[in-house]
């Protein structure tokens, strides 16, 4: 069952599960009760169990008179039976003919003369009524016999709505990559998030993931449901049962690696749009550690030479503070791009020239490295006052060829960059540094040691550069 006609299909179904209980009837059907539609759809078979027709009657309908009491009963899980003579057969199936929902009423009454008699017994089951026509009262063993059968269409209609549920996660999934694709072009012209082009290929390559296993099991349990009618039409029960455990299980795994790419997206979407001055709670290392990994995976599709040793060291005591997570998230990116290229940088002139020549003379060996750390601290700010309460620091550290002193100050102003022409906008760092200063009344400061190789002999320090944001958690 995977759309109307699937549902019509299954009519015929009940009609003939119906002859096999030895159930006394001539007409059968499934009301499905849908309250979020305030609707009810009716799939009706004819005399002869052929599927007859599809009828979509809104809860306000008062010309179909079962509609009212069937409603009422089905919300207490009651039973419900009503009588029709033939006058009453005659006036209801031109109210459904009036409806366009049957083609005449010579159909519905499946012949020239309608039934003197139609007794209407309704069971409830969880998503709506099983129904049963028959020339006379059924006796409560039939009943009993009914309920059953309700109860176990009610489980097969269970995995029918996991299903649709699934198939709409696919196409919001979907969706939502394409939005993300036509998000980043918009970026992508954006001086202000030009760094977030670089995710480009990370995002793809985080999002491709679950969306396989999406794609994976959605066409597997597909075919177990497809599977399951045919138990269900052959009568096998407990094949429907093992089936039925099976796409449970599917949809499971469908639903965590789903929930995944629905936070991924989220959080693409959320970092592109402007976040304005509200700060939340965010989980600093949390936060720290999914833009190194978008940020490594980004460069690695750009460039599949492209390798570097990740460290993370993460004060486990940082927990949450109040930032906006937009802004943090954007100078983290930033600052770890920037490391990414300092330590490729080094490698590719490594690999051009060797170790132990020019700037790098002394140099045995070199792994490049990026480390990124978080850390509580309690110490006072040495401008602006003393801090009320601790901070947090984040740094970012790199083994890359360091910052010449000569333009060590001047790598916070805006469009000043020492990257080659269409590589940089200049605006990374000075863009950053008023995020963490203006908008969050932190501290960002770098720290360098310029091509001294992999030690300097006489200190033990490493090569490179460090850059660390310091965040007062008292800042709202």
């Amino acid at each position: 069952m995977r759309n109307t006609k699937d549902l019509e299909r299954i009519t015929p179904l009940v009609w003939k599960e119906l002859k096999t209980l030895g159930v006394p009837f001539f007409r059968c059907g499934i009301f499905i009760i849908r309250e979020d539609e305030q609707m009810v759809h009716a799939y009706l078979s004819s005399p002869s169990g052929d599927s007859l027709a599809a009828l979509h009657i809104g809860f306000d309908d008062t010309e179909v008179a079962i509609i009212q009491p069937a409603l009422t009963n089905w919300r207490l899980q009651k039973d419900y039976k009503e009588t029709w003579n033939q006058s009453e057969f005659i006036k209801n199936s031109k109210t459904f003919m009036k409806y366009g929902q049957i083609e005449s009423v010579q159909k519905y009454q499946a012949g020239e003369t309608p039934p003197e008699k139609l007794v209407l017994q309704l069971v409830p089951f969880k998503q709506g009524m099983l129904y049963v026509g028959n020339s006379e009262p059924l006796i409560e063993e039939h009943i009993d016999l009914i309920k059953t059968l309700a109860q176990a269409f009610s489980i097969a209609y269970s995995r029918y709505e996991d299903f649709i549920q699934l198939e709409l996660a696919k196409v919001s999934v979907e969706n939502a990559l394409s939005e993300l694709q036509t998000t980043q072009t918009q970026l992508i012209q954006s001086e202000k998030m030009a760094s977030l082009g670089e995710l480009t290929a990370g995002i793809a390559h985080e999002i491709q993931n679950p969306l396989n296993f999406v794609n994976n099991f959605s066409e597997v349990s597909k075919e177990l449901l497809d599977e399951m009618l045919e138990a269900i039409e052959n009568g096998d029960m407990e094949e429907v049962h093992a089936i039925m455990a099976d796409v449970i299980q599917n949809l499971e795994k469908i639903n965590h690696h789903g929930k995944r790419a629905d936070a991924i997206v989220k959080g693409m979407l959320q970092h592109s749009r402007a976040s304005g001055d509200k700060k939340e709670a965010t989980d600093i290392n949390k936060l720290a550690d999914e833009y190194l990994r978008l940020a490594y995976h980004g460069l690695r599709a750009k460039d599949k030479a492209f390798n570097a040793n990740i460290k993370t060291d993460f004060d486990e005591s940082v927990g949450k503070i109040d930032v906006i997570p937009q802004d943090i998230g954007r100078v983290i990116l930033n600052l770890i791009t920037n490391a990414f290229y300092a330590v490729n940088e080094k490698k590719m002139a490594i690999g051009k020239n060797g170790l132990d020549h020019g700037d790098l003379k002394g140099l045995t060996t070199y792994e490049p490295t990026v480390i990124v750390s978080t850390k509580l601290l309690d110490t006072p700010l040495e401008a602006g006052g003393e801090r009320k309460g601790n901070a947090v620091q984040i740094s970012i550290k790199d083994n890359g060829n360091g910052v010449p002193d000569k333009i060590k100050e001047k790598i916070f102003q805006p469009f000043f960059t020492t990257k080659p022409t269409g590589q940089g906008t200049g605006l990374g760092l000075s863009m950053s540094y008023d995020i963490v200063t203006k908008g969050h009344g932190g501290e960002l400061t770098v720290e360098t040691i310029e091509n001294e190789g992999l030690s300097d002999s006489n200190s033990g320090r490493q090569a490179g550069t460090t850059f660390s944001i310091i965040l007062p958690i008292n800042t709202i």
